[in-house]
C-alpha cells in the first residue's frame, strides 16, 4: 500500500514538511484551500482571513463552546499558483499564536 503523507522533520530545526497525495481532481483540493466557507468545513476552525495570493496572510481562531479562544494560529502563502495544469502549488508557512487545551474536553 503507498503512504499517501509523508513528514519531513529535520532535527535542530524548526521546519515540519508534510505532503499528502490526493486521488481526486486538482480543482477540487484547490479549492478546498480557497474558499473560506469550504476551509471552515474541513479545519473546523473559524477563517478570519484569508488572502488567496503570493505572500497573501492568512488567519484562523477556534473558539470553545463558552466564547473564549482556544487556538490561534497565522501565516504567509508563499506561494499561490491556481490553474488546470500542472504544477498546481500553494505552500503555506504557519504561526501558532496560543493553544489551551484545559479550557475544553472532547465527548464522546
Amino acid at each position: 500500500m503507498e503512504q499517501k503523507t509523508k513528514i519531513d522533520a529535520e532535527n535542530g530545526k524548526q521546519d515540519l514538511t508534510i505532503t499528502r497525495v490526493f486521488d481526486l481532481p486538482v480543482e477540487l483540493l484547490f479549492k478546498a484551500y480557497m474558499e473560506p466557507e469550504i476551509v471552515e468545513q474541513w479545519m473546523g476552525t473559524k477563517v478570519l482571513k484569508l488572502e488567496n495570493k503570493k505572500h497573501g496572510s492568512w488567519q484562523f481562531e477556534t473558539k470553545d463552546p463558552h466564547g473564549n479562544v482556544v487556538f490561534k494560529a497565522n501565516g504567509t502563502i508563499h506561494e499561490f499558483i491556481p490553474g488546470k495544469r500542472s504544477p498546481v502549488r500553494l505552500k503555506w508557512i504557519t504561526r501558532l499564536l496560543m493553544y489551551n487545551s484545559s479550557s475544553w474536553s472532547l465527548k464522546n
